[in-house]
């Protein structure tokens, strides 16, 4: 019995220093529950055309990334509608960056930390095939305090991230009403087609 309990003692300890599981702090990035803009084509695809992460860019580690969250935005609010004609949603800008804070009290102020800029953009391209053509812009910038500690800075980036995405979907949908109003599909004739819409994504 006592050798049994030596040979199992190893692999209890190893079981024990294994860190757990990150736990989900808040629901996922998600629109489902809105509306869809149905828009007047048979084609919706979501391109990622964001430029490359730098150094000081957390996008990385993040889940969703911010490219990532953009493109929920497009496949949950986008419903193509119609018989003919494309529509490209297009992530322009998807970034999560450790920045110096601005120094407060002029330069002998000393170390002013650092500071998280979450950026995010996106374009709408819509063309029809009666030859109607319009593009909408949508762009967020958002700040908050970084905190020295990784897994408390991780975390900032995550409510940050969800904040710049939310204020992205008010952005975006109030300029496709304002620009692309004569492309949605709105009242009677917005009765979802086969499929709900055909979408495609690249990456």
């Amino acid at each position: 019995m006592h050798r049994r309990a030596t040979l199992l003692l190893p692999a209890a300890l190893a079981a024990c220093a294994e860190p757990p599981a990150p736990q989900p702090t808040a629901p996922p990035i998600a629109y489902e529950f809105l509306p869809r803009l149905r828009l007047d084509v048979a084609d919706v695809q979501v391109e990622n055309r964001a430029p490359p992460a730098g150094l000081t860019d957390l996008g990385a580690q993040l889940r969703p990334s911010p490219a990532d969250a953009v493109q929920i935005m497009g496949r949950d609010r986008l419903a193509a509608n119609g018989t003919s004609g494309v529509a490209r949603f297009i992530v322009t800008r998807a970034a999560m960056l450790r920045e110096a804070a601005p120094r407060q009290g002029g330069m002998f102020s000393g170390d002013s930390g650092e500071r998280l800029t979450c950026l995010l953009a996106c374009r709408l391209e819509v063309s029809a095939e009666d030859g109607r053509q319009g593009f909408a812009d949508a762009e967020v910038r958002r700040t908050a305090p970084s905190e020295n500690n990784p897994a408390a800075r991780l975390r900032t980036a995550e409510n940050l991230l969800r904040r710049a995405s939310f204020e992205l979907n008010a952005e975006f949908e109030f300029r496709v009403r304002q620009s692309l109003r004569a492309l949605l599909v709105e009242g009677e004739r917005a009765a979802p087609p086969p499929n709900d819409g055909v979408r495609r994504e690249s990456i």
